[in-house]
């Protein structure tokens, strides 16, 4: 698990909130811990997604030429990788 966490206010209605406290209640969670586990899997799915991997791959290249001295800015590199994902998705819309 990662050593910096960040603090983030989530303002729900109270309908919801009894639905996610039964959801944590029936997997042995308090509500806090469920919501938590809950976002890591979410953000876990989307990290899966093709786009996400051509920009994790784009972001590895960086690093890597970073360490060998050819250094290209991080902005050129996830718009680069962008534009390849972009050319060739087939839903243009997202």
């Amino acid at each position: 698990m990662k050593a910096n966490k960040k603090r983030k206010e989530v303002l729900l209605d109270e309908e919801t909130i009894m639905m996610l406290e039964e959801k944590a209640k029936k997997q042995g969670r308090n509500l806090k811990n469920y919501m938590e586990y809950v976002l890591t899997e979410k953000a876990n799915d989307i990290l899966s997604e093709p786009k996400a991997l051509e920009i994790k791959k784009a972001l590895r290249i960086s690093k890597s030429q970073s360490d060998k001295g050819l250094v290209k800015s991080h902005e050129n590199v996830i718009n680069a990788a962008k534009k390849r994902v972009n050319e060739s998705s087939v839903d243009k819309a997202s």
